[in-house]
C-alpha cells in the first residue's frame, strides 16, 4: 500500500512538473487582445489591423482589438494595459504622447517608464494642419492671417491637449503669435475628422496616415506639416515657413504591462519584428503615410526615456507646469 502511495505521489509530481513545462511552452494558448486607446479609425487602430494577419500567422492564435478610449491622447487605454495581468494576453498599441507628453503636463495614473514592457516600435508619421477643402484658406498664410485678425475665433481639433497634435497646436500659437481655440476629441481622430468634414471646426492638427484618404479624395486641404510628406512634397513644413518649433511627429509602439514573462517576450518580440519587416506590411503602411523604422524593446525603452527628458526640459524652459 505504501509503495503504491509513493508511486502515486511521484506520478502526480511528474504530472505537475510536465504540466507546468507544457503550460510555459504553449504560449500563446489563447487569443491575444490588443488595446486601442482611441476610437475606431484612429492611427492605432489602422496600424494594428494591418499587422494583425501577420501576427496571427506567427503566434498561431487569434489577435483581436478592443477599444478603451478616453483621458485625452489615450491615457485611459494605456493605464488599462499597465494594470492588466502580465501574462502576454493583453497588449496595447500606444502612441508616444502617453509616455513623453501626457506625464509632463497632466497627472497620469501610471509610470511611463516602469509600468510597461516595450515590444516594438513601428516608426513615425507627420502631424499635419488641414482644413476643409471648401474653406477660404488656400495656404498656411491665409489661415494664420485670419487667426491674427480674429483672435480665438478659429478652431482646431486634436485628440487632446496633451496629444502630439495638441502640443503642436500650442507650439504653433506661440510661434505664430495667434490665438486658436483648441477642440479636443478624446475618442480619437475619427470624430475629429468627421467634425472637420462636417464644418463644425475650422481646422485639425492630425496624424497624416489618418488624413491621406480624405486629402486624396479632395475633401481636406493640407496647409503645413511637421515633416516632409513623400506623396505631397508641395505641402510646406512648418520649419520652411519660419515656424521650426512646430516639429513634433507621432510614433507608435506595441507594449504589454511591466514584467511580461520571458516565454511571452520570446514569442512576441520576433513576431512583431517579422510583421514590421514584412515587405507587404511595410508597403501598406507607407501607402497611408507612415515612415516605417522597426525598433526592438531596448531601443524603444531608451527612446522613451530620452524623449520624456526632452519634453520635460521644454516644459521647464517654457514655464509650463502640470495641471
Amino acid at each position: 500500500m505504501r509503495k503504491m502511495l509513493v508511486v502515486s505521489a511521484m506520478f502526480l509530481l511528474a504530472l505537475a512538473f510536465f504540466g507546468t513545462a507544457l503550460a510555459q511552452e504553449k504560449y500563446p494558448s489563447k487569443p491575444i487582445k490588443i488595446i486601442i486607446p482611441l476610437g475606431p479609425g484612429s492611427g492605432n487602430d489602422v496600424v494594428t489591423r494591418i499587422l494583425s494577419e501577420s501576427l496571427e500567422k506567427e503566434l498561431k492564435t487569434q489577435v483581436s482589438v478592443e477599444y478603451k478610449a478616453g483621458g485625452g491622447g489615450g491615457v485611459v487605454g494605456s493605464d488599462f494595459v499597465a494594470k492588466s495581468k502580465p501574462d502576454g494576453y493583453t497588449l496595447g498599441t500606444l502612441n508616444n504622447s502617453v509616455f513623453t507628453i501626457s506625464p509632463v503636463f497632466t497627472p497620469v495614473p501610471y509610470d511611463p517608464v516602469k509600468d510597461f514592457s516595450p515590444i516594438a516600435r513601428l516608426g513615425s508619421g507627420s502631424v499635419v494642419l488641414v482644413v476643409n477643402s471648401n474653406s477660404p484658406w488656400k495656404t498656411l498664410e491665409d489661415f494664420l492671417d485670419y487667426a491674427k485678425k480674429n483672435p480665438g475665433k478659429a478652431t482646431s481639433g486634436t485628440t487632446g491637449a496633451t496629444a502630439v497634435g495638441g502640443l503642436d497646436i500650442e507650439l504653433l500659437k506661440i510661434a505664430a503669435g495667434i490665438q486658436l481655440t483648441l477642440v479636443p476629441y478624446k475618442e480619437g481622430s475619427g470624430p475629429n475628422i468627421a467634425a472637420l468634414l462636417g464644418g463644425h471646426i475650422d481646422s485639425a492638427m492630425q496624424l497624416w496616415p489618418v488624413l491621406t484618404s480624405h486629402v486624396r479624395g479632395g475633401k481636406l486641404r493640407p496647409l503645413a506639416t511637421t515633416s516632409p510628406l513623400k506623396e505631397y512634397p508641395q505641402v510646406p513644413t512648418f520649419a520652411e515657413k519660419g515656424l521650426s518649433s512646430v516639429s513634433l511627429d507621432v510614433w507608435f509602439g506595441f507594449y504589454g504591462p511591466a514584467n511580461l514573462p520571458k516565454e511571452a517576450m520570446a514569442k512576441l518580440v520576433p513576431a512583431f519584428e517579422k510583421a514590421l519587416r514584412d515587405p507587404e506590411n511595410v508597403a501598406k503602411l507607407e501607402k497611408i503615410g507612415w515612415r516605417v523604422a522597426y525598433e526592438g524593446p531596448q531601443d524603444v525603452s531608451e527612446r522613451i526615456k530620452k524623449e520624456l527628458a526632452v519634453v520635460q526640459d521644454i516644459a521647464k524652459k517654457a514655464g509650463i507646469k502640470a495641471q
